[in-house]
C-alpha cells in the first residue's frame, strides 16, 4: 500500500488551498502512486465561497397577504417568514464569502387568495389559486462587503406573473411556497449572477 504520509500530504495541501480532495485508489507501484497523486491534485475541485444573508420583516401585519386558510395567524406567518428567510440564505451562499446580503421585506402577497368556504368544507376558509393570483414581494436590499461598503443596493418589486398554473397542484404539494421561491431565485440571478461584463 502507498505510504500514509502521501495521503496526509495530499489532504493537507488541498485543505490549505480551499480545495476538496477527491477519492484516490492507491496502487502498489510507487510510480503509479505518484502519477495518481499528481493527477488528483490537478483535479481537486475548489470549494465555492459562501456569502451570508440577514433578513428582517417590517410591519408584517400590514402585508397584502400572508394569512393562513386555517390555523393560527402568528404561527403561519412565522412559518412563511422562516422558509423565505432560509431561501434568501441559500441564495446568498452563492455570493463571495466576504459579502453579506441585507434584506428588509416590506410587503408579501402569496400565491392565491384566502376565501370563505360558506360551509362547503370542514374549514371556514381555503386558499384559492387562479391564474391571476400570482405571488408578489417588495423589499429593500443591500449587498455589503467585509469592509462595510455597499456594493449594490436598491428596492425590489418582484412578481411571478408567468408561474405555471398547470403544474400548480403538484408543485405546491411538495412546497407550498414553490412559486415564491422561484420568483426570488429569478430576481437573485438577474440582480447578482447574470450580469453583463463591464
Amino acid at each position: 500500500m502507498a505510504p500514509l504520509f502521501l495521503w496526509n500530504f495530499f489532504h493537507y495541501l488541498c485543505s490549505n488551498l480551499e480545495m476538496t480532495p477527491l477519492a484516490i485508489v492507491w496502487e502498489e507501484d510507487s510510480m503509479r502512486v505518484q502519477g495518481i497523486v499528481g493527477a488528483a491534485l490537478l483535479a481537486c475541485s475548489f470549494t465555492a465561497y459562501a456569502g451570508t444573508a440577514e433578513v428582517s420583516w417590517k410591519d408584517v401585519d400590514s402585508y397584502t397577504d400572508i394569512r393562513p386558510a386555517d390555523g393560527l395567524r402568528d404561527r403561519y406567518q412565522k412559518k412563511v417568514m422562516d422558509k423565505l428567510t432560509e431561501h434568501f440564505q441559500e441564495l446568498a451562499a452563492k455570493l463571495p464569502e466576504d459579502q453579506k446580503l441585507e434584506i428588509t421585506v416590506t410587503d408579501v402577497d402569496l400565491t392565491g387568495r384566502v376565501e370563505p368556504t360558506f360551509g362547503r368544507s370542514s374549514s371556514n376558509y381555503v386558499r384559492i389559486v387562479r391564474e391571476i393570483d400570482f405571488p408578489r414581494m417588495e423589499f429593500d436590499y443591500r449587498l455589503m462587503s467585509n469592509s462595510g461598503e455597499a456594493v449594490k443596493e436598491g428596492q425590489a418589486h418582484v412578481k411571478n406573473m408567468g408561474f405555471n398554473y398547470d403544474s400548480l397542484a403538484s408543485r405546491m404539494r411538495r412546497d407550498d411556497l414553490y412559486f415564491e421561491k422561484q420568483m426570488l431565485t429569478q430576481w437573485f440571478e438577474e440582480t447578482f449572477v447574470n450580469q453583463p461584463d463591464e
